[in-house]
């Protein structure tokens, strides 16, 4: 199913709020995959979307994606995606992605970048997506309270284009007082925990805050399939 359907579900009925969503959750869990998958529904639905990657070369996010029969390498030769390179340069000293976008891990410049994306879509394009994957690494690169303001910022400025994004950040990674910001920072948060029973992996997915939205908070099983994330609803 894909996962707008499965949100509505989830909402009852009712669609997403604009603003910025947190995917919190352990490594591995499948929070890029569900990012991707939201970025492929926009792209198909006629949208267009921003990904800042931090935490892997965009060749490699690129090849993941296509795993599921993905082509966001097509999508970007179209126009209708933009895969920013936030890893090269703090990484290697260069971008693997030199001409098609590339920054350091600054807070500052990616909001400079994501605003100016945000003022060229005002003019009536369709649906616009902005992904950050993940903040964590800028949480391990920088100071902490700019990384925050920045997720604040970006919420604010995509709740006022009446747009819609997704950060991700690794559980166990940060301290519960970060965590807690970056909560409070964002329209709200998507759980995603991994649970070993008998040896068998569990994974479940629950919508844990949402403002101004009605939800079913309770506990989903998923699994990662050929074709993404199937959520049980």
């Amino acid at each position: 199913m894909e996962i707008n359907k499965t949100l509505t579900k989830l909402l009852y009925g009712d669609v997403m709020p604009n603003g910025l969503a947190l995917l919190s959750g352990a490594s591995g869990s499948g929070k890029t995959i569900f990012a991707a998958q939201l970025t492929k529904e926009a792209l198909q639905s006629g949208g267009k979307a921003l990904w800042i990657t931090t935490e892997e070369l965009p060749v490699t996010l690129r090849r993941r994606m296509a795993r599921f029969g993905w082509d966001f390498e097509k999508s970007e030769a179209e126009g209708k995606l933009q895969i920013v390179d936030a890893v090269s340069p703090a990484r290697l000293g260069f971008s693997e992605n030199m001409g098609r976008g590339v920054m350091g891990l600054d807070p500052t410049g990616m909001l400079i970048v994501i605003t100016d994306q945000l003022k060229k879509m005002e003019s009536g394009d369709p649906r616009f997506l902005v992904v950050v994957d993940s903040v964590s690494r800028l949480l391990l690169s920088c100071e902490p309270r700019s990384v925050i303001d920045f997720v604040s910022c970006l919420n604010s400025r995509l709740e006022n284009y009446k747009m819609q994004g997704m950060i991700t950040v690794a559980e166990g990674a940060h301290d519960e007082k970060i965590l807690n910001s970056l909560i409070f920072s964002c329209i709200g948060t998507f759980r995603f925990r991994l649970q070993d029973e008998d040896q068998v992996r569990k994974r479940q997915f629950r919508i844990e805050t949402l403002r101004g939205r009605k939800h079913d908070d309770l506990w989903k099983n998923y699994k990662i399939t050929d074709s993404g994330l199937d959520i049980e609803v």
